[in-house]
């Protein structure tokens, strides 16, 4: 089985990527960053790039069918609506939705069939915050798509995981004090693993903190 991980070259990405590599699949990761994992096959892959429609149709065409999609893409971005630049929008929703989109839809027109999907979000996906105002736009849009992909007979099931902030380099360069009250970024994607392991159409759970839990949504 072939796993494809968007945003697996750190962070959850990365522990999802091994925890898929250890039940014995074939996984690529995207990401910007080279990659020391030599288990892994790496694909430098940039999601900001003005031409992201064809470069992710370039990339989904070289590699072979893939069976799993996970899409665990994202960077911090604070700030108010009026505080961020056009390309700072941009960059979020390319990184945030867009790839989704296009990751998506690239597979299924190359194979017509999608065996799994598996989209990570976070609390913003449900919890509006005044400084992160299209980080919550990003969020909510991915998981909407994802649950709508469920509806489509093409895709065998789908995952929404919202995790709260994890220990990871997503909070390089910010001010935060409460990084001691943060997820594990392995036990999350343990976690992850779990819960997309029974048999179903659709799931949508919250991961949480204080105390670390998962709380399962919607399950059908």
């Amino acid at each position: 089985m072939n796993s494809l991980v968007v945003g697996g070259t750190s962070g959850l990405g990365l522990e999802i990527a091994k925890e898929l590599h250890g039940t014995g699949d074939v996984v690529y990761v995207t990401g910007r960053r080279e990659l020391d994992e030599l288990s892994l096959h790496y694909e430098h892959f940039d999601l900001a790039a003005a031409d992201l429609p064809k470069q992710v149709h370039q990339l989904v065409a070289h590699l072979p069918e893939i069976n799993r999609l996970i899409y665990a893409a994202g960077y911090f971005q604070e700030g108010r609506v009026t505080d961020l630049s056009e390309q700072q929008i941009e960059e979020m929703i390319n990184v945030g939705g867009r790839g989704l989109i296009y990751f998506t839809r690239s597979i299924l027109e190359k194979q017509d069939k999608l065996d799994e999907l598996v989209t990570i979000t976070s609390t913003s996906q449900w919890t509006p915050r005044k400084l992160e105002p299209i980080y919550n736009f990003a969020k909510a849009a991915a998981a909407h798509f994802s649950n709508a992909m469920a509806e489509d007979g093409r895709v065998g099931k789908v995952l929404v995981a919202g995790p709260a902030g994890m220990k990871t380099a997503f909070w390089d360069g910010t001010k935060r004090d409460d990084l001691d009250k943060m997820l594990d970024p392995t036990w999350v994607a343990g976690e992850v693993m779990k819960l997309r392991s029974d048999d179903y159409k659709y799931r949508f759970a919250k991961i949480m903190r204080e105390p670390p839990r998962v709380e399962i949504v919607e399950t059908r």
